[in-house]
């Protein structure tokens, strides 16, 4: 809240899942809208029962994005440095009828940097801290109906150039299709994914996940090398890239570092193996 109360939005929407069996929860709200101090609009949905990650945040995104046409997204782990509130403005401004630029990132994972520019575009977009528009959004399906077709057509592999990636893809989307995960945010990777819309990520990284730890919901795995990143600041002015294309070498290091995948193929059992050690992180 600090970090939000620097960057003093105008209007500053808060959801939250509904409560557990704890007090807590009524003290975390409480503690959100009190902090609220500066001159701004307030819009809240406070749910009254737990439904879980699939559907508390994909609801409430879908409600977000029913009031406005672009938003810039944090969820409550995730520390952002000043300047990623502007490189999400400056980002949303410029792109706004890109239709093929469908997020904006504020994490950069793999530490890479495209020479001579603060940012650059990807296939693979983090959502640790983010922002875009109702337009993107629009493309959203948390029951992910469009799956099978594309998981039997030749598109899946068509869209995943890098070695072991469409196997990686078929084996987590289809765990997510099935109900057998309790998250959001792959059907959103799955909706860029069939359209080949592109992230936008900085040349630094601008957000620090500090919810890493034995009590968190996924990242579980306090010692895991994103945990805790540090951000730096991003200097302006921006420079841009100048063409919208993918960078594939960090492409392939997302895949590499931040996925674990291999240089090469494995066994699809091996693969299976893998992916179940993944939700488990």
């Amino acid at each position: 809240m600090a970090a939000i109360k620097q960057a003093r939005p105008e209007v500053l929407l808060v959801a939250a899942d509904g409560p557990r069996e704890d007090p807590r929860c009524t003290q975390v709200r409480d503690h959100v809208l009190a902090a609220i101090d500066w001159p701004c609009r307030v819009q809240t949905r406070f749910l009254d029962e737990l439904q879980g990650c699939r559907k508390a945040v994909s609801s409430a995104l879908d409600w977000a994005f029913g009031l406005h046409e672009q938003l810039i997204i944090l969820e409550d782990d995730c520390l952002p440095h000043p300047s990623f509130f502007v490189f999400c403005a400056a980002m949303l401004d410029r792109f706004k009828n890109s239709p093929e630029v469908m997020q904006i990132c504020g994490s950069n994972l793999t530490g890479m940097r495209s020479p001579g520019h603060s940012y650059c575009f990807s296939r693979f977009g983090p959502i640790w801290g983010w922002a875009s528009w109702r337009r993107a959004w629009q493309a959203y399906d948390v029951a992910m109906k469009e799956w099978p077709a594309v998981r039997d057509s030749p598109l899946l592999r068509q869209c995943c150039p890098e070695p072991c990636e469409a196997a990686w893809r078929r084996e987590v989307l289809g765990a997510v299709y099935r109900g057998e995960v309790d998250t959001w945010d792959y059907q959103w990777a799955f909706a860029k994914l069939r359209l080949g819309g592109l992230n936008i990520v900085p040349s630094v990284n601008l957000i620090s996940n500090i919810g890493f730890g034995p009590d968190a919901t996924h990242t579980l795995n306090s010692a895991d090398p994103r945990a805790g990143l540090a951000v730096q600041d991003l200097p302006s002015p921006l420079q841009h890239p100048a063409t919208i294309t993918a960078w594939q070498e960090a492409d392939r290091a997302y895949l590499t570092q931040v996925v674990g995948l291999p240089a090469k193929a494995i066994s699809l059992q091996g693969m299976r193996r893998w992916v179940r050690s993944l939700f488990k992180r």
